[in-house]
């Protein structure tokens, strides 16, 4: 349950590599308050780690970039290309998003290319990405653990199309949703999420989700996606119904985990030796 992506390593032609030291970068980056300004329009592959510079990655700059792996630089807030297939990040103490909302910068293609969404131990995130674009059409893979301010993943923006709010915003090709430690997560979108392909959602310590996606139009003879969660949340969720393709029977019976069931044997025999 505990699985977690290893970060991207290979790097690619044009790469970059920015770290506490590294040929005296970080006191420039500092200087221009924001990695974009080097990185510029040449970087396809991006390694930030242990920097402790200061500020934003502006999105506007990061046009070629592919992959973009982070971890362990405490002062970065938000960090994002609208072009990138995975995004791998690790202890960014101070994030408080992935990508803003509001942006003046917002290409109409933003989120086309993504993948892979990976995300752990960013403690003051309160949301990933805003929405304002019509669907995520490559996202295949979310694993989010360890970010306890997190109360939704995908959010609306200010400006957004009118027909995700009525009809759902459309991840075709997500399969796999893996949660892990989200105690404030109220939904995985603040808008019906429309996920056909889904295979695998596996959650545990996110006792605040109220929802899960829906799974209409699967193609015929497509399993049923497998669901693994603890039983107090399974029984907390709330449903549109049947017709509205939102409902449990659409999921395999849950495989409540092993974390509840230990803490309901060890509550109980506490209890158990009190009473004696």
């Amino acid at each position: 349950m505990l699985f977690f992506p290893q970060p991207p390593t290979h790097p690619l032609d044009h790469h970059i590599e920015i770290s506490e030291g590294s040929c005296g970068l970080e006191g420039e980056l500092e200087n221009d308050a924001s990695l974009a300004e080097m990185i510029g329009g040449h970087a396809e592959s991006l390694h930030v780690h242990d920097a402790s510079t200061n500020g934003s990655m502006s999105a506007g700059y990061l046009r070629p970039l592919k992959w973009c792996r982070m971890e362990r630089c405490p002062n970065i807030d938000t960090v994002f290309s609208p072009k990138v297939d995975t995004f791998w990040a690790s202890h960014l103490l101070m994030a408080r998003c992935i990508w803003n909302k509001g942006s003046r910068w917002q290409p109409e293609d933003s989120f086309r290319s993504l993948q892979h969404l990976h995300l752990r131990s960013c403690p003051r995130l309160q949301f990933v990405l805003p929405v304002w674009i019509p669907s995520f059409p490559s996202l295949k893979t979310l694993h989010i653990i360890h970010c306890a301010y997190l109360t939704h993943i995908f959010v609306l923006d200010e400006e957004y199309p009118e027909e995700i709010g009525v009809h759902g915003l459309p991840f075709p090709k997500l399969t796999t949703i893996h949660l892990h430690d989200l105690p404030k997560l109220k939904q995985i979108s603040e808008v019906k999420m429309l996920a056909p392909a889904l295979e695998t959602i596996k959650i545990q310590g996110c006792f605040g989700l109220r929802g899960l996606p829906t799974v209409a139009a699967r193609k015929p003879g497509v399993e049923k996606p497998i669901v693994e969660m603890e039983k107090d949340v399974w029984d907390s969720l709330e449903w549109d119904g049947l017709t509205a393709d939102h409902h449990p029977d659409l999921f395999e019976p849950p495989v409540h985990s092993r974390y509840y069931r230990w803490s309901r044997v060890l509550r109980g025999s506490v209890l158990r030796y009190v009473r004696s």
